[in-house]
């Protein structure tokens, strides 16, 4: 949750830098950007209470803010807020992504451990906290981890996690 938190506050600042752009920003983004920046900013103040991933439920209420946040900076168009746009979008992906089925299938495991002999991917989810395992479960445990999402979760999280394999491969700086 650190990492979210962490890109939508290098987006709030953007929200107010309005130069050296290829796309200058005229002065109606600017009046949208700062109609927008109160969003932003609760959402930031929201997620900043949660050191570590915040129940899916809660992340429930952080993807309607994402999605209204994003809603009222759909019409900016110059470059250095529509930077900011896209760093906001990346944060709301991952909690769009936490507060669906995915999410709560890795906090289901979390909370009712299955057999490590059955599924030795799920060791990984006890030691990273705040994020839905770590690089070795989607990379050389990915059959293991496909395999305990579909029989906890079903294929609802299996799809979840795997049109997003991209975001949690990134999320977590997979190589």
């Amino acid at each position: 949750m650190q990492l979210n938190v962490l890109l939508l506050a290098a987006a709030l600042p953007l929200l107010l830098t309005t130069t050296l752009a290829a796309v200058p920003c005229h002065h109606s983004d600017v009046v949208k950007s700062m109609e927008c920046k109160p969003l932003l900013g609760q959402l930031a103040g929201e997620m900043a209470k949660y050191p570590e991933m915040p129940p899916p439920d809660e992340l429930k209420a952080f993807a309607h803010m994402c999605k209204r946040a994003l809603s009222c900076m759909q019409s900016i168009k110059c470059d250095v807020l529509k930077t900011a746009t896209m760093l906001i979008a990346k944060t709301c992906t991952g909690i769009n992504l936490m507060s669906g089925s995915f999410g709560k299938c890795i906090d289901d495991i979390r909370n009712n451990p299955p057999s490590l002999e059955k599924y030795p991917c799920a060791r990984l989810l006890k030691t990273e906290l705040g994020r839905p395992g770590n690089c070795q479960m989607y990379q050389d445990e990915l059959e293991c981890t496909t395999k305990l999402t579909m029989d906890r979760c079903g294929n609802e999280a299996v799809e979840e996690m795997t049109t997003n394999m991209g975001y949690i491969k990134e999320m977590m700086e997979c190589h």
